[in-house]
């Protein structure tokens, strides 16, 4: 594994707060099960690799990758009869990347319904740190990260912008401002967000070292603040790319 992958990979446990989970209740690290998890997400960027790098999908290829996942969760004692359940959110994902291919583009699915199945890699590894730490039941249900997830994926779209604009990715912000400018693309996005801080007021999500609800608004004002600040880059972006495989599309199905 690239040192820099590695990086990235930390990076999003850090920015998802999975190491505060991985903490929780336990005196000790258990460095080994990290190391693990590590592992699993970095087959998952790969299958994303070969979904975002090739428009002509190898089959025989994604295939592989997918042995490589779910051997993975064996290594984290997730037994093979149950990796369907743990990977259905993922395989949704998967049939939405290969969607554009075929012109069915994110524009077409509610805001909540893309970034929820979006975050499916960040479900997974929260799904098995919680299988492993069942202290954290007690506390917060899985289902309660929900807001945190969708703030936090649309800010991944949001700064990937000059990364996603060199691939065949489905970054809905971008997918956005080609379809329908940076104007109703601002309110669209800028909407969503609010309407997450405005859900998010009335939780009461927080407890000891695990506070959902400030770590959402911290990144509902971020994200707006990123969004700003992206849509002025923009124009300075080379999105030939998405020139590409967007209009060619011309029925886009929405």
């Amino acid at each position: 594994m690239e040192a820099s992958l590695r990086e990235k990979i930390i990076e999003l446990f850090e920015y998802r707060q999975l190491p505060e989970l991985i903490r929780y209740n336990n005196s000790e690290w258990d460095n080994v099960f990290y190391e693990k998890l590590i592992d699993l997400q970095y087959h998952i960027y790969m299958l994303d690799h070969e979904l975002e790098t090739n428009w002509e999908v190898d089959l025989d290829i994604i295939a592989e990758r997918w042995v490589k996942i779910y051997d993975a969760l064996l290594a984290l004692n997730i037994p093979k009869n149950q990796h369907d359940s743990y990977c259905r959110h993922i395989y949704k994902y998967q049939k939405h990347e290969l969607d554009i291919r075929e012109g069915k583009l994110p524009t077409r699915l509610s805001m909540e319904y893309f970034y929820f199945y979006k975050s499916c890699d960040v479900k997974l590894l929260r799904k098995i740190i919680y299988k492993l730490n069942p202290a954290l039941s007690k506390v917060f249900k899985e289902s309660q990260w929900r807001l945190f997830d969708l703030v936090t994926e649309i800010n991944d779209d949001i700064e990937d912008i000059q990364e996603d604009a060199q691939t065949i990715n489905g970054n809905r912000f971008l997918i956005s401002i080609k379809l329908m400018g940076k104007q109703q693309t601002e309110t669209i996005f800028k909407d969503f967000l609010n309407d997450i801080s405005s859900r998010n007021a009335k939780t009461s999500l927080s407890f000891n070292a695990l506070n959902i609800k400030d770590w959402t608004e911290t990144q509902v004002v971020e994200t707006i603040q990123l969004l700003e600040s992206q849509l002025k880059a923009y124009d300075r972006l080379d999105t030939q790319l998405y020139d590409d495989f967007i209009p060619k599309n011309v029925a886009l199905k929405f």
